[in-house]
């Protein structure tokens, strides 16, 4: 009964260092941005140096030499008490992600609508560029080039059509330069891509990473349409125009990076919990003296020897009724 009682104990304690670390895992995920290597080699060590001292802190109680047993379980109760104390950190940051969670994912959801907007935003800029290029290029028709007849000339000059048409082909030309092809079918396969993470939690390790791999993509779409929007500044017509700017996805994502990386004051629910879990860790260690030390006593004691007084009575009877029986054969 009682070695069943210490094996249930050790089951419980495995089971709950097991949930312990990966609470330890996600929270170095996110605190360290998507550092899943460093999460995996934190919670291993974790694993492996408070099982090791456990059991050395068992056998030490056990023992009978009790002042080596006192130190050993001095010594490995204060490395897996400064090893808890430091886990504890990533875990109780992960507790406050979890407290937070409605706010993060209401966050999240923001910075994938603006990721994904960003294609509307563009095209909607290149359509604003279109309709100013045209209306100046409108103007300069009505009035002749009567404030720019160099520009006149060159717009108008070309053969070929009459002055809508030359004005319709330029407009075209302006949008192929802002708007190649080639950008567009991009655009469709990164706008697949991020439909792929659109359903993330807080629960969902790859959350951190997924949010990097997204402010990467559209930075780097922000990038390709600014150069684009500044290589077709100074088109016929088009000289008073701004380059292609697009900063709420990149404000909401800061926003959001803040909120999952900083880590904050451990909330009291945290604490409590993480006492627990170190409570269940060390449930062998409180089960271990009357189970295991105790066996071993009364093991002893169910083999009784006879005392060492009790042996020299015995044996001088023997010898005193030997040498009677010999003087009464021999009539002495």
């Amino acid at each position: 009964m009682n070695n069943t009682k210490f094996n249930f104990a050790a089951v419980i304690s495995i089971i709950v260092l097991l949930l312990y670390s990966y609470v330890v895992f996600m929270g170095m995920v996110y605190w360290k941005d998507g550092h899943i290597v460093l999460g995996l080699i934190c919670s291993i060590l974790l694993i492996a140096v408070v099982l090791a001292c456990v059991v050395v802190m068992c056998k030490a109680r056990a023992t009978r030499w009790k002042k080596l047993g006192n130190i050993g379980q001095f010594l490995f109760g204060g490395i897996i008490l400064m090893a808890l104390i430091i886990s504890s950190m990533p875990f109780a940051h992960f507790f406050n992600l979890l407290s937070k969670q409605k706010e993060i994912n209401q966050s999240f959801e923001q910075s994938y609508t603006y990721a994904t907007q960003i294609n509307k935003a563009y095209t909607n800029y290149v359509e604003t560029r279109k309709d100013k290029t045209r209306e100046f290029l409108n103007n300069l028709d009505v009035t002749k080039g009567k404030d720019n007849p160099k520009l006149y000339r060159d717009v108008f000059a070309m053969p070929g059509g009459s002055h809508s048409d030359k004005i319709n082909r330029m407009i075209t030309s302006l949008e192929r330069t802002l708007l190649p092809d080639v950008l567009i079918k991009a655009n469709e396969q990164n706008a697949t891509r991020l439909k792929e993470g659109s359903k993330m939690s807080v629960w969902n390790v790859a959350m951190p990473n997924y949010i990097n791999s997204m402010n990467e993509g559209v930075n780097k779409n922000v990038n390709t349409y600014t150069e684009l929007s500044k290589k077709a500044h100074g088109y016929k017509g088009d000289n008073n125009s701004e380059p292609f700017k697009y900063e709420e996805f990149s404000n909401q994502n800061l926003k959001l990076k803040s909120m999952l990386t900083t880590m904050s004051m451990p909330s009291i629910i945290s604490i409590i919990a993480a006492l627990l879990c170190f409570g269940f860790m060390l449930l062998p260690y409180y089960l271990v003296e009357q189970d295991l030390a105790a066996g071993t006593s009364r093991r002893n004691k169910s083999f009784p020897t006879a005392r060492p007084t009790q042996a020299m009575n015995y044996g001088g009877r023997v010898r005193r009724s030997r040498i009677n029986e010999r003087k009464q054969r021999y009539n002495y």
